[in-house]
């Protein structure tokens, strides 16, 4: 591959895939502020272009705490670069346990915050269009942050609303009308997809495959078969919620207050109460753990990365995007103080990446979709291969280091994702990637690789030393 790199920055890791591009972490070799940086070669996809545009122009007028922000962008000969804050925390789907979900208290912190985000969005007058746990991210403080506008729209402008025509969005978040009707209106839309996001973090599964008569279990639920999973994994509170976000016929629907409204949505949880840490306390590591640690590795000295990630200046008041309602202490608006030298991300092509730092090693995405093991390079590709033939997967390296998996979910859907091998200190991390596909399938999938490869999957603490470069990690 190509090393390409940005005046000025490190080019650290690839963070995620899209239809048309990459999204890759940038971190300033100087003052260790860290952006998202998406990337579109037009020339490969010239469909692209207008789509690009479109959300560009859509995504810089916004300005919220759950809306990730778009610093600006910039069109380098044929390939199109938007500059985006960067969300440490990962998506929302690596916190949802397949079969499980997550805890009801976070979960509904969560919600609240996805619904705060959606609120602002369409006082705005867009449409999101593709709500789903993928498009959902955490930042270093937690916070959930609505992200990828391609598919995002105006459907108000100067107090005029237009019906909305073109289907897109992902089936199983899909609201049921529009496959049915040839136009639509664009907020009860939007809702139904958050209801959809609230099934898959209470239950960890996904009700059905998409919202139509010839699927039993979206018949089950119109007709409230409520015995049946995965309702029956609900509390009576949620499922209230539910029944009135997941409203078959769009004019029923709750809206945005009704639901802000909703008992289940204002209750106070002692767990919640307790503490910060524990609020991750069903994903099997608590957030204290994820952020006072780089990548969840115990040899490290406490609260280094905590202390390193924090590209935002704490805050000082409200921004735009303020709600009127009293935010979670997880949920304080750190402001939108974008990268201080973002004029001069200019694209060189005279070298190779340079070698990057402690802080910037630091500023890889959290992920739960990762572990070490105690065998060499060599040795853990080739049990990585035997793992992946035995289930029938296809994998194949066009990056040293870097396995893509391809294979179909449960849903008879493609599923892609990636295996990057890390050595470090004589130490291997896998580090495991959605690329394209449900989210959940792909956790499903993480899960059984991981125990099947339990016998060497290292337990204790590794030492070793923090100074790592960029080198070490293969495809940036």
């Amino acid at each position: 591959m190509v090393r390409e790199f940005i005046e000025g920055w490190d080019l650290i890791q690839v963070l995620g895939e899209g239809m048309f591009g990459e999204v890759k972490l940038l971190v300033n070799k100087e003052n260790g502020e860290a952006c998202a940086m998406k990337e579109i070669d037009l020339d490969s996809h010239p469909e692209a272009e207008e789509v690009v545009k479109k959300e560009i122009c859509v995504h810089k007028l916004l300005k919220h705490k759950n809306i990730v922000q778009c610093y600006g962008s910039r069109l380098e000969g044929r390939r199109q670069f938007i500059f985006l804050e960067y969300c440490l925390g990962g998506e929302l789907f690596d916190r949802i346990e397949p079969d499980s979900g997550m805890p009801e208290h976070v979960a509904q912190r969560y919600f609240n915050s996805l619904i705060c985000g959606i609120e602002y969005l369409h006082k705005k007058g867009v449409s999101h269009r593709d709500i789903k746990p993928e498009n959902l991210l955490l930042d270093d403080h937690d916070t959930l942050k609505i992200s990828d506008f391609g598919m995002a729209t105006v459907f108000r402008h100067q107090g005029v609303e237009r019906l909305l025509g073109r289907r897109c969005g992902t089936l199983p978040y899909i609201a049921p009308e529009l496959l049915v009707r040839n136009e639509y209106n664009a907020e009860p839309a939007d809702i139904w997809s958050c209801g959809m996001v609230l099934v898959a973090m209470l239950t960890g599964e996904l009700p059905w495959d998409k919202p139509t008569p010839d699927q039993k279990e979206y018949m089950n639920w119109k007709d409230q078969r409520l015995e049946l999973n995965p309702w029956k994994k609900i509390d009576h509170l949620p499922l209230s919620l539910l029944r009135k976000v997941l409203m078959p016929h769009p004019s029923r629907r709750y809206k945005l207050e009704q639901i802000q409204n909703h008992v289940w949505s204002k209750k106070k949880f002692k767990d919640a109460d307790s503490s910060f840490s524990r609020s991750l306390s069903g994903t099997g590591a608590g957030l204290k753990k994820r952020l006072c640690s780089d990548l969840d590795h115990p040899a490290v000295e406490p609260c280094v990365a905590a202390r390193q990630c924090q590209s935002q200046p704490l805050p000082t008041g409200q921004g735009e995007g303020s709600s009127s309602s009293t935010s979670p202490p997880s949920e304080v608006f750190h402001g939108f103080t974008q990268p201080a030298q973002l004029d001069n991300l200019l694209l060189s092509t005279q070298g190779g990446a340079t070698q990057g730092s402690q802080n910037s090693f630091q500023r890889l995405v959290k992920r739960m979709t990762r572990f070490w093991v105690n065998t060499d390079k060599e040795t853990t590709e080739k049990e990585l291969r035997k793992r992946f033939e035995k289930q029938g997967y296809s994998c194949k390296m066009t990056t040293p280091g870097i396995l893509t998996v391809q294979c179909i979910d449960r849903r008879g859907m493609q599923l892609v994702f990636k295996a990057t091998l890390i050595e470090m200190d004589k130490q291997v991390l896998l580090d495991f990637r959605l690329s394209r596909g449900d989210g959940i399938e792909f956790k499903r999938r993480f899960t059984n690789i991981k125990s099947s490869m339990e016998m060497i999957i290292v337990k204790g603490p590794i030492m070793w030393s923090l100074a790592i470069h960029s080198d070490a990690l293969p495809g940036v």
